[in-house]
This record gives structure tokens, C-alpha cells and sequence, in this order.
């Protein structure tokens, strides 16, 4: 017989399931085997009468790996309402014990996260981990819809580059050859050649390396991100139109292959909003001020992010904000500035949950402008020749964003560190396993 996966189980019918033992429970009689798979989990039922099974069934360690075989009932006292009365059991893989770190936490103590990274393989094993990573799939496929159905072109920019990304700034060197050569921070330079290339619409999801020193629950050293340009635009906000609509696009399909599972595991509703609110940096600043919060005066703080989504959540029944208009004091040299609103910048930033996943801007795409902007920045042309040669030779108005993956994920289920949504995370403490 063929394996079938618990989800796909068919009551009166004798079948094969493989997975781990996630809970051995002996009576005087009987031992119950409640055995999970990618999909769910069963109950199994073996009964005194086969003393072969029997005894197998009571040296079993939690954790191990079997095969089992037998008639499917419906149980109204089993978990997902099907039992599995086995008929041959084999142990494929036994695990030791005790283990490490427990796969299932009971009562108000759970394990330390540090801990749990020790022995993420096990920690993934959780349902609620192995949903995370389900919906994070889900949130690709979303995004991944729409680029395909909006004429969109995948690409994939390098990560060993000669010149250091953008500013220069927070990045890891390594030996190339008798060369110094860094990983990169961004695509950013690369989606604008795009633009020059005439590709119009382009989109990549893959990794960069920020050397932050930054201990805080939204930082990693090692990130999965999801980038976006997008030719003839008018303004920045054709950017955000843009950005809305593949993340509504993105929400719908996660809300309907996963919005019950949230539900019952996460307790989260998947809410898509009709419109995404926006506001200007100078607005945020003032609602930030009424609510009692301090400012700053070129960003936003991490208090002062929580606070506006508070704010969009009360006022616009909306889990995301667009913050416009950026002071052109802490953008990058290509960000365009705004002339309607002296040294700002056609830029923007989307909070989700009161917390930062994308920044965008429209691009300056006029190589005088641009040559003068990085002159205004203190920095040297020699190094950004190759980017600015994109700019010599006819380069349509374009713009783009950029979202940290795992920072959706984090905010779309509730979690408290953004570790908890990367797969194996690197920060500054952690390089292994």
C-alpha cells in the first residue's frame, strides 16, 4: 500500500501513514500512539490482544519515526475525529531520549528561544512552526501570483559584489582572489539596470547581509528579502498603488488556504484592509506627538512605529500605513527628492502591525541630478561608476521597494522576535547551527 498523508485519511478503509510519535499513553490494555505527519495528526490504537505490537509499542520513544498500517475509524474522542486501530507497526528511526528540548511545551514554562535555535530541527517540528512556514510559503506564492500575472521578470542579482551596496556602510568584506570583495546589502543598483535594460517590471527574492551591530527583535544579519522596480511611473505613489495591490493580492491567498489554521493556532484573523492609509513623515510626527511619544528628526522610532499603528488601526480599521516624504538628511544618494516639500524625498516606508517591512522611493533617474546628489552625500564617484553608467544611456522614471520576508511573516501571525519566522537565523551572536 501507498503511503497516505493524515489530512487525506478515509475512514472504513485500511491504510499506510508515516510520521513521528508525538505521544505514547499505555493503559492497562490498550497503548495509544498519536503520531503527527506534515499534515496533521492521528491517533493509533494498539491493543493488548497482539502482544508483538504491543510490547513494540511500549519501548517507542517520543519522536521516533514509524510506519503503521489498519483499518481508519471515525472517533468522536480523537483528535481530528478519525482513529487508526494498527495492524503492523514498524519503527523506522528511533529517537534518543530524553530530548534536547521538548517538542511539545506543556504548561506556563516554555523553552528559552536561544535554546530552541540550538535544536531548531526539533523546534520546527512544532505545529505551530510547521504552520509558520506553510503560510510563509503561502506569502511567496501570493507575491509570486501576481508578478506572473502582472508581466513582471524574475531576476537574480549578485551577492559577491566589488563595490559595497548603497552607502558603503555595515558591510561584510571577504578575500576574492587577491580582491576585496563584500557581500551585498541590496539589489538595489541591479533593478536599476533593470530599468535600464528595459525589463519594465522586475522582481527577486533572495538573500542580504547587513553587518549590524543591532540587537534588537527586527534585526538579523542574514536576510530574505523581496525586492521590486517598476518603470514609467508618475510618482512615489505609483510605487505604493503598486505595492497595495500585490499585498492584497498576497493576503487573499494566505487567507484562504490558511485563515482557519491562523485562526485556531495563532488566533489571528487574516484582515485585508480597502484601502491602505498614508500619511506624509511630517504627519506621522504630529500624531506621534498627540500620543504622547518622542520624535525624531529624519526617521521614525521603533515606539514611534507602534504607536502610528495604533493609530491606522483605531482611525482606518487598517493593519498597514504608508509614512511618505522621508527627509532627504538619512536616504540614500538615488532616492528622489520632492520640490513641492523642500528636502524631503519621493520615498516611503509601509508599517504592518506598527512595525517597518518595506522601504521605497521613486528613484532619481536624471545622471546629472544624480551625479550632483551623490556629490551632496560626500561620496565618491569612482566606486559607482558602473551604477551610474545605467544613467548615460536613456533610463525610463522608475521606483521601487524592498520588504523583509520574515518581517511579514512576524507581524501576519503575532510573533515576538523576528528569529521566529527565519527558517535557521544569523544575527550577531549566532552562526550556527
Amino acid at each position: 500500500m501507498n503511503r497516505v498523508l493524515i489530512k487525506d485519511l478515509k475512514t472504513g478503509e485500511k491504510q499506510v501513514i508515516y510520521g513521528f510519535v508525538q505521544e505514547v499513553r499505555e493503559l492497562s490494555s490498550i497503548i495509544f500512539l498519536v503520531i503527527r505527519d506534515v499534515s496533521g495528526i492521528l491517533q493509533t490504537v494498539v491493543k493488548k490482544d497482539n502482544k508483538i505490537l504491543f510490547d513494540l509499542a511500549k519501548k517507542i520513544n517520543k519522536e521516533s519515526v514509524v510506519s503503521v498500517s489498519g483499518i481508519v475509524n471515525a472517533s468522536k474522542q480523537a483528535p481530528g475525529g478519525k482513529e487508526l486501530v494498527i495492524e503492523n507497526l514498524e519503527i523506522i528511526s528511533r529517537a534518543e531520549t530524553p530530548l534536547p528540548i521538548p517538542v511539545i511545551e506543556k504548561g506556563e514554562v516554555t523553552t528559552a528561544l536561544d535554546k530552541r535555535f540550538d535544536w531548531r530541527f526539533l523546534d520546527l517540528r512544532k505545529e505551530k512552526n510547521t504552520l509558520m512556514f506553510k503560510v510563509s510559503t503561502a506569502v511567496e506564492k501570493g507575491m509570486r501570483n501576481y508578478w506572473n500575472t502582472n508581466g513582471y521578470i524574475e531576476i537574480h542579482t549578485p551577492k559577491i559584489i566589488g563595490t559595497a551596496s548603497e552607502s558603503g556602510a555595515e558591510v561584510f568584506m571577504l578575500p576574492y582572489f587577491g580582491r576585496e570583495a563584500f557581500l551585498a546589502q541590496s539589489p538595489q543598483f541591479y533593478k536599476q539596470e533593470a530599468m535600464a535594460a528595459g525589463f519594465e517590471k522586475v522582481f527577486e527574492i533572495g538573500t542580504v547581509f547587513r553587518a549590524e551591530n543591532s540587537h534588537t527583535t527586527r534585526h538579523l544579519t542574514e536576510i530574505v528579502m523581496i525586492d521590486m522596480e517598476i518603470s514609467y511611473i508618475k510618482d512615489h505613489f505609483s510605487v505604493m498603488d503598486e505595492e497595495e495591490a500585490m499585498l492584497k493580492h498576497m493576503l487573499k491567498i494566505v487567507k484562504e488556504e490558511y485563515g482557519s489554521e491562523i485562526k485556531r493556532v495563532f488566533n489571528i484573523d487574516i484582515n485585508i484592509p480597502a484601502k491602505f492609509p498614508r500619511i506624509s513623515f511630517a504627519e506621522a510626527n504630529e500624531i506621534i506627538k498627540k500620543m504622547k511619544g518622542e520624535v525624531e528628526e529624519n526617521d521614525l522610532t521603533s515606539a514611534g512605529e507602534k504607536m502610528l499603528g495604533e493609530w491606522a488601526k483605531k482611525e482606518h480599521g487598517s493593519d498597514f500605513l504608508f509614512v511618505y516624504n522621508y527627509p532627504w538628511a538619512k536616504k540614500p544618494f538615488y532616492h528622489m527628492k520632492d520640490d513641492k516639500t523642500p528636502n524631503t524625498t519621493k520615498s516611503f516606508d509601509l508599517l504592518y502591525k506598527g512595525l517597518e517591512i518595506t522601504s521605497g522611493s521613486q528613484r532619481e533617474h536624471k545622471y546629472e541630478i544624480l551625479i550632483k546628489q551623490v556629490k551632496e552625500k560626500k561620496l565618491s564617484e569612482e566606486p559607482l561608476k558602473d551604477y551610474l553608467n545605467a544613467f548615460r544611456y536613456g533610463i525610463p522614471p522608475h521606483g521601487g521597494l524592498g520588504i523583509g520576508h520574515a518581517r511579514v511573516v512576524q507581524q501576519m501571525l503575532g510573533l515576538e522576535n523576528v528569529r521566529e519566522a527565519t527558517y535557521i537565523p544569523r544575527d550577531t551572536e549566532r552562526i550556527t547551527p
